[in-house]
């Protein structure tokens, strides 16, 4: 009997999807992520700008980096993101989450369920870093934030 040499199997691995995150308080128990995704083929890339609430009153700026960067883990999720690479402009909060800081103890509950919610992925990675397309988000995402909870328009005083 001849038989032909087996075949290496063949793995692709698959792309990761990396997505740019800031996230900006508004106001009081307000804030707006900003989150531009450079995706593999199947997933949509794109920019979103999603608003979310904070419980507390008077919530401290690690909160609204763990709400904002929940709610973008949220956004990934629903577009089927399988793999990704998290770039964020807050090394605090990626100290926190590598375990290098002890987050504050307010902070224990929303670094669980971040912790959990980045289980959901097959792979899922934050780093910091700063960058003139991160900071082009950020300055995209606070105009946004100023414009829809902070100002009037100019001419509307006028008419």
């Amino acid at each position: 009997m001849i038989t032909s040499p087996a075949k290496p199997a063949q793995h692709t691995r698959k792309a990761e999807t990396q997505a740019l995150v800031t996230v900006v308080p508004c106001g009081p128990r307000r804030g707006l992520v900003g989150i531009k995704v450079v995706a593999e083929p199947g997933v949509p890339s794109g920019e979103y700008f999603l608003p979310f609430t904070i419980e507390a009153e008077d919530a401290s700026h690690r909160e609204y980096a763990y709400t904002g960067l929940t709610t973008a883990i949220d956004r990934l999720r629903s577009l089927r993101v399988d793999r990704v690479l998290i770039v964020v402009d807050d090394d605090t909060l990626v100290e926190e989450l590598e375990r290098r800081v002890e987050p504050p103890k307010e902070l224990s509950l929303p670094y669980v369920i971040l912790g959990c919610k980045l289980n959901e992925f097959r792979r899922a990675k934050i780093v910091a870093a700063h960058s003139s397309r991160l900071e082009q988000l950020r300055t995209q995402t606070e105009t946004l934030a100023a414009t829809i909870y902070n100002t009037t328009l100019p001419l509307a005083s006028a008419i």
